[in-house]
């Protein structure tokens, strides 16, 4: 059962599921306009300002949607109005579970957004949370037919290329990885994930500060 909590068109509100959050800020009217494709990659940490302004200034005015699998609606105000670049709504859903990963909701905002950032996290909650599943499909589909930008940070980042560090049996530093490659820590997997033309060849990873944490 969903609640919600909805006052004006430009007032944020709340959607709390049982598998999955929504926090929406904007305008609750879905207009489709033509982004203009495009790919912004961050390592973690704080956002920059003039790349994240460019990720927005490709939608054309459209629909932001941020995907997490953990955090709540931190990045609502700086993408809708923090940065002076005009968007019809900016939305986070935060997924509590693998079965989110089928919610009718959520595969429609994924066809309606006109950008769709990852944020930072674990990536193997993202991995293990949407492969083979309609949430994949739909995000696939939104970059090969619709010609979405795309981006993501830390995590966010890690899930992009053909070829990434899943930290499935978690991280993983140099000094353990460089010795020995292959420590079953070192889980660089190729399986069919979300298509990059762009990363086709590229192993993505993120660097962070705490040794302790996976990327995010």
């Amino acid at each position: 059962m969903k609640f919600l909590l909805s006052f004006l068109t430009l007032i944020p509100y709340l959607i709390i599921g049982q598998n999955y959050t929504s926090y929406f800020t904007g305008n609750t009217t879905d207009i489709a306009t033509s982004p203009s494709g495009g790919l912004c990659l961050m390592g973690g940490a704080t956002e920059d300002d003039n790349a994240m302004k460019w990720f927005l200034q490709r939608a054309n005015g459209g629909d932001v949607l941020v995907l997490r699998t953990t955090g709540s609606n931190g990045y609502n105000s700086y993408l809708y109005s923090g940065l002076g670049v005009t968007v019809n709504s900016v939305e986070t859903i935060v997924f509590n579970n693998v079965s989110a990963s089928t919610e009718p909701y959520i595969i429609q905002k994924i066809q309606q957004a006109e950008t769709i950032w990852f944020a930072g996290g674990d990536q193997w909650s993202y991995i293990s949370y949407w492969r083979n599943t309609p949430v994949e499909n739909a995000i696939n589909q939104a970059i090969s037919q619709r010609n979405i930008v795309i981006g993501g940070t830390s995590a966010g980042m890690a899930i992009q290329g053909k070829y990434y560090f899943s930290a499935q049996n978690g991280s993983v530093t140099s000094s353990t990885a460089l010795p020995n490659p292959f420590s079953n820590l070192v889980t660089v997997d190729s399986t069919h994930f979300i298509e990059n033309y762009f990363l086709k060849n590229t192993i993505t990873d993120t660097h962070f500060d705490n040794p302790i944490e996976k990327a995010g």
